[in-house]
């Protein structure tokens, strides 16, 4: 028999508001897993059709992490409300992917991409009820910066050949390998601004940003170096611990970029001239995509999700890759497709101006999301991007935003009839 205690840790250990050591760790799991369910498995592969081990695997964890995530909070009580005007929007969006593939031809791919990204959305809008908004977030960027970790370390080996550190296990691009630890060191920063350097802390930032230096990666620098100023605008300095690491840094900083070629060789990458290269080969799928004729369906609609390369009339190559999440979204989805989007960019951006409980974590996030989304693609795909992006719409709601206050009314209503119950018990 349940002593009287037992009985009141009991309902407060399954209760979203006040989780448990274990609930918060089984979110970061269940995030580990929907992470690897999405970030790319081969590098150079570009997925456009048909079945292997390597898609069964992947949708197979995907599956397994939708499960455990729906018995997950089938036995959560007092669940934290979440909106889903994002996921309608992005839903709606998805469909007319799928019209534009059918009538492209290649309906199959684009229709189990879009299964994908309903089972994320699905599990990702399950798992913001199990946990606080701040705990949710915080197993998220903990599982990007272990995936990121465990692939950097494995990856080493690619950094003495090619001279950029890329994944080894799981095998991905180096500008994906900065993209997954971008967010984790926008929240360290964000942790460090609030509550002062700890020894872990500066440690694990430390770690994250050598490994986003060793990627290369000019664009996800960018991006976090963007993403640290505007934490630190909305956020202040509120610790003299941040003060002084700020004046030994920075003097530092001048010194390695006066007397060294550290930051010219990362922006050049060593001499190379794939800078105006890269530059150009964005700038030809765009003229590309926005050339289309205002009169063809898939202007409107777009070619379908799966569409990852545009056929170009180029000297040396006859397709492109679409580089930039808004040149894609003009290919898969349309005008349609990419007002939507846009809109809802326009939404969260305000939403989080707004919101003085969210918006020091969620503005620098989405100032990520939102740099990344023009320099790279997955804003709208099964991608770690989009998991971003998903995570901090759902959570700029108004139903996300007024209804998980644990000090609020009916919350203290709930736990006091609780601890009276439990003390007649």
């Amino acid at each position: 028999m349940l002593a009287p205690t037992d009985l009141a840790r009991q309902p407060r250990q399954q209760s979203a508001h006040h989780p448990s050591t274990a609930r918060v760790t089984a979110v970061a799991g269940l995030y580990v897993l929907l992470i690897v369910s999405v970030i790319p498995w081969r590098s150079a592969t570009i997925y456009s059709g048909g079945v292997d081990a390597v898609v069964i695997a992947k949708a197979l964890i995907a599956v397994i992490a939708l499960g455990a995530t729906v018995a997950f909070a089938a036995r959560t009580r007092e669940r934290v409300a979440v909106g889903i005007a994002p996921a309608g929007v992005i839903a709606v969006v998805l469909l007319v992917s799928v019209l534009g593939s059918v009538l492209a031809g290649n309906d199959s791919s684009t229709i189990v991409l879009v299964g994908r990204m309903f089972v994320v959305m699905a599990t990702i809008l399950l798992l913001l009820t199990c946990v606080p908004w701040v705990t949710s977030i915080a197993c998220l960027l903990a599982a990007m910066a272990a995936v990121a970790v465990v692939a950097a370390v494995t990856g080493v080996p690619s950094l003495a050949s090619t001279g950029r550190l890329g994944g080894g296990i799981p095998e991905i691009h180096p500008n994906e390998l900065a993209g997954l630890v971008a967010a984790p060191i926008i929240g360290l920063v964000v942790l460090m601004l609030r509550n002062g350097i700890r020894v872990w802390r500066l440690v694990a930032a430390v770690v994250l940003v050598g490994i986003a230096v060793a990627s290369g990666s000019r664009t996800g620098l960018l991006a976090i170096v963007v993403g640290i100023v505007v934490a630190v605008l909305v956020n202040g300095i509120r610790d003299r611990s941040v003060l002084y690491l700020l004046i030994g840094v920075l003097p530092l900083g001048y010194a390695i970029a006066s007397f060294t070629d550290v930051f010219s060789s990362l922006a050049t990458r060593a001499g190379s001239n794939d800078t105006s290269t890269a530059l150009d080969s964005r700038f030809d799928v765009w003229r590309v995509v926005l050339g289309w004729d205002w009169g063809e369906w898939q202007k409107w609609i777009g070619i379908g999700l799966s569409a990852k390369k545009i056929p170009v009339d180029i000297k040396w190559r006859d397709e492109q890759v679409l580089d930039s999440s808004w040149a894609s979204l003009l290919a898969q989805t349309g005008l349609i497709g990419t007002a939507l989007i846009a809109a809802l960019i326009v939404w969260c951006v305000a939403s989080a101006l707004i919101s003085s409980r969210r918006r020091w974590l969620v503005a620098p996030l989405l100032t990520l999301v939102i740099i990344r989304s023009v320099t790279e693609s997955g804003l709208v795909d099964s991608a770690t991007a989009f998991i971003l992006f998903f995570t901090v719409a759902s959570l700029l709601t108004h139903r996300s935003r007024h209804a998980d206050d644990p000090t609020g009314p009916r919350f203290d209503a709930v736990e006091g009839r609780r601890s009276r119950q439990a003390s007649l018990t």
